[in-house]
């Protein structure tokens, strides 16, 4: 088991690597991408252990790269103001939104916006200093290293997958496995608004397609969820998500390969009960 935990955060930061070096074709980093097989074996392997299941999830960098192979592009404004991040005073709503920052970070590194980039990892280290992970931070001065490198984007990219890798040790060190849970929901949710809300800016057929095979993140995310659902933070949260998952599990799945299929009523659906959970998240 430690040989596989091992196998998922070298293979995480492999990604990574993938993302900020020019020494790979498009096909080769197309194919590097997290699928939705990877997922079902990492699922597969874990069985029950609840506590690692997490590592086999993909990172906001790795969803938002996803996404802008399509050819999503940046619009302002559709991402969570860092200027928000004062409003969040329950803990569950900082864990989410812990979440929702580190995709909007993404989003905005990976769209070379360099200066908003900064105020959303400012925001994260002021969630993350509020739920007592102030050493994350400052162990690697992330913070620092991310304002010196604002005209490189390789050096953002990579600093930010550091900083995940990081997060990851530091959680299941500390046995955090719901908080690192309702991190992800909050990624995740970000990564899926910012996609169904900028459908028509771009290939929406392409776009639909990398939203449709987000059924399988979805269906192994609910099974996480499962181990959860009579806490009383994650109630509501775990009811919104399954009455997303039934519109997901509406989807068809077709030949071999189990391409997800999803026609522009369902994409519709989708879109809105998306839009209605994330707006419950940031407020």
């Amino acid at each position: 088991m430690k040989t596989y935990f091992l196998f998922l955060k070298t293979f995480s930061l492999s990604i990574c690597v993938l993302l900020f070096t020019g020494c790979n074709s498009a096909k080769e980093e197309e194919n590097a991408l997290p699928t939705a097989d990877f997922v079902q074996a990492a699922v597969k392997d874990t069985g029950n252990a609840t506590k690692d299941f997490f590592y086999a999830l993909p990172s906001p960098i790795v969803m938002a790269k996803i996404f802008k192979k399509t050819g999503l592009k940046y619009v302002d404004g559709v991402a969570n103001s860092p200027d928000n991040v004062s409003k969040y005073t329950s803990t569950q709503r900082k864990n989410l939104n812990l979440g929702v920052y580190s995709s909007d970070l993404a989003y905005t590194v990976l769209n070379k916006q360099s200066q908003l980039a900064s105020k959303y990892i400012e925001a994260m280290k002021k969630l993350s200093d509020d739920l007592g992970m102030s050493t994350l931070f400052n162990s690697d001065d992330y913070l620092l290293r991310f304002k010196n490198n604002l005209n490189n984007e390789d050096s953002l990219i990579n600093i930010v997958c550091q900083l995940k890798s990081d997060m990851d040790v530091f959680m299941k060190d500390n046995d955090k496995e719901k908080q690192t849970l309702m991190i992800f929901i909050g990624a995740w949710i970000e990564n899926m608004y910012i996609a169904t809300q900028l459908t028509k800016e771009v290939n929406k057929e392409k776009v639909a397609m990398r939203i449709a095979e987000q059924k399988y993140i979805l269906n192994s995310l609910m099974d996480l969820v499962a181990n959860f659902q009579n806490d009383a933070e994650m109630k509501d949260l775990t009811m919104k998500l399954g009455d997303l998952k039934t519109l997901f599990d509406n989807l068809s799945v077709q030949g071999e390969d189990e391409k997800v299929v999803m026609d522009e009523l369902q994409l519709k659906a989708i879109t809105e009960k998306t839009r209605d959970l994330r707006k419950e998240i940031v407020g």
